[in-house]
């Protein structure tokens, strides 16, 4: 009986010891890896910001086959996310945060823990990217210390899986670079920056709001323009009656939201289509700028060229800005699709 007293003594100093052991890990951890993964960091960037194509090379897959996901209406972007549910219970993350071909913030949580900080960052070389892979959090639950204890610390724990994932998307990055070669980079230039008088236009268009994301913004542009053009041509309006175009009335960076209308300036009056409101592009002076090459290459720099111009002539932006695509790009080459962008002024 003694012997026993002394196991069950033994036994239960073994568990407080583990306890405690358990207890006295950090609270917080920092797990990356890092890989030079042989592709542009935009072809990356793009796989990696879309969670329907994380199963290809997620890692966890290899060693749990019951996972099953479930995706939400927006699966790219800040804002994008999706869940699963597996035998170890359910799981969800989504992107809170991105720089584009740069960096990806977003959150990972298990059950009802507390959720943790995933990231990303992306570092272009002659050779490729590196890629950089992280996992942190500031409080730990203590079934993840009790993991983290019986494997030596976090970063043994988690580091395989961020590795194993980290070579699982190089294949899948190496597939993609044969069937999709990366194309040259488009080009643009920008025209001299006009400071004019503008009279009073109309313009009709289709209210969106959405997340600054480019991929989401030109699938709107792609539904309503088209959209837009019918109108006319239903009521007969000729080429030279209206140009196509887009107001923005809001654009929060910070927020990653957008609000702007897609449509066209008139030079006739015609009904509305259903949907469809009506603006008045003010009458006045605003500072212009055209932008020379594709949908969506330059146009941050046109915009910031503005802001230089504003700056330096003591001018402030006076409401919402528009944009006219003055020609078809089905008939000019990429560097000649001419946009005007406009900002009226005080």
């Amino acid at each position: 009986m003694k012997i026993l007293k002394y196991l069950l003594l033994l036994l239960l100093a073994i568990v407080i010891g583990g306890i405690a052991y358990i207890m006295l890990q950090p609270n917080n951890y920092d797990v990356k890896r890092t890989k030079l993964i042989k592709a542009p960091s935009n072809m990356v960037f793009d796989n990696i910001n879309d969670f329907k194509n994380w199963k290809a090379w997620g890692p966890w897959y290899d060693s749990d086959p019951t996972i099953t996901e479930t995706y939400a209406e927006q699966t790219t972007g800040v804002g994008g996310a999706y869940s699963w549910t597996s035998k170890d219970g359910p799981g969800n993350m989504k992107t809170t945060a991105q720089v584009e071909n740069k960096s990806i913030n977003q959150e990972i949580q298990f059950n009802d823990y507390e959720p943790s900080d995933i990231y990303w960052t992306f570092e272009e070389t002659e050779e490729g990217t590196n890629v950089t892979w992280g996992m942190k959090a500031d409080e730990i639950p203590f079934i993840f210390k009790f993991f983290g204890a019986i494997s030596g610390s976090m970063d043994n724990m988690l580091g395989p899986m961020l590795e194993n994932g980290l070579n699982k998307l190089n294949i899948v990055m190496e597939e993609e670079m044969k069937n999709n070669p990366p194309q040259p980079e488009a080009t643009y230039s920008l025209g001299g920056i006009m400071n004019i008088k503008q009279d009073a236009q109309q313009f009709i268009g289709y209210k969106h709001t959405s997340k600054i994301d480019h991929e989401q913004m030109t699938k709107l542009f792609m539904e309503s323009m088209p959209k837009a053009g019918i109108h006319a041509a239903t009521h007969k309006l000729e080429n030279t009656d209206y140009t196509p175009g887009a107001v923005f009335t809001k654009w929060d960076e910070e927020k990653g939201e957008a609000e702007f209308y897609i449509g066209l300036v008139v030079k006739k009056d015609i009904p509305l289509d259903e949907g469809m409101e009506k603006i008045t592009l003010p009458k006045g002076r605003n500072v212009m700028v055209a932008k020379y090459g594709p949908y969506g290459t330059g146009d941050q720099q046109a915009h910031m060229a503005i802001d230089t111009y504003l700056k330096e002539n003591g001018l402030e932006q006076n409401g919402a800005i528009w944009e006219l695509y003055l020609n078809d790009p089905e008939t000019v080459e990429p560097e000649e699709i001419e946009t005007e962008i406009h900002y009226p002024v005080k």
